[in-house]
């Protein structure tokens, strides 16, 4: 017989498959109509296929993002181990969120050793960590601001810091920064989501046996940093 949270989760993996299944379908479509259309369309048809695109992937990547933090604490997120190339990892979510900054005119500046030690974790989570990091420094940025993404080594591991010329979060918002559906007044009037990203990038950096952090004061930008161990415990 199952356990309350084992029926739980059993729940939740079917919701997940019931909606991923029909969200996939459309995001393909979406994609093949957007492909017919730029030849048969005009620029306003362009853009709103290119608009059910975004928002299909945005809803998509909610969905796993509500997924992650339901296994995580259940215990049930596990870390796919393996030895990860810091440098190569970095330089290619700059690239992936390289439009991102070009849309709103924004500067990139990368501040990376020669060299990175090998770290043994799980690649696909600590993109998904870095990424978060740097989509939230964009989304908070005003339009030509400045990004700074600094990566330092330490014996132990390294540390990498994403740096915004944002709003900027008071003191007292900070302490819930990393906790699940917790979101700033400022992001809630401006900004949709569930506010579940920080929350996963601070179990995935824990379950490395690392921590994270942000230093921030409001008008003056912020900072979010983490601290990755060369090993994960």
């Amino acid at each position: 017989m199952e356990t309350k949270e084992e029926e739980w989760l059993r729940f939740i993996d079917t919701l997940n498959h019931e909606l991923k299944t029909p969200l996939t379908s459309i995001i393909a479509a979406a994609g093949l109509l957007a492909e017919e259309l730029q030849t048969t369309a005009d620029e306003s048809c362009q853009k709103l296929s290119q608009t059910i695109i975004q928002n299909a992937n945005t809803l998509e990547t909610r969905l796993a993002e509500l997924m992650d933090i339901v296994k995580t604490g259940s215990g049930k997120l596990q870390l796919q181990l393996e030895p990860v190339d810091m440098k190569s990892l970095i330089l290619g979510t700059c690239m992936q969120i390289s439009p991102l900054l070009q849309g709103k005119g924004q500067n990139l500046n990368t501040d990376l050793p020669d060299s990175l030690p090998i770290i043994h974790g799980d690649g696909h989570r600590l993109e998904q960590v870095v990424l978060n990091l740097m989509n939230n420094a964009i989304k908070f940025t005003p339009e030509g601001g400045n990004i700074s993404l600094k990566v330092r080594k330490q014996d132990t591991g390294l540390v990498i810091e994403v740096h915004d010329n944002g709003i900027g979060i008071a003191r007292e918002e900070q302490a819930r920064l990393f906790q699940p559906y917790s979101r700033l007044t400022a992001d809630r009037q401006s900004h949709p989501g569930l506010g579940l990203g920080l929350a996963l990038a601070k179990q995935v950096v824990e379950l490395h046996g690392g921590k994270i952090w942000v230093e921030s004061e409001p008008g003056k930008g912020s900072t979010f940093a983490f601290f990755l161990p060369r090993h994960a415990i």
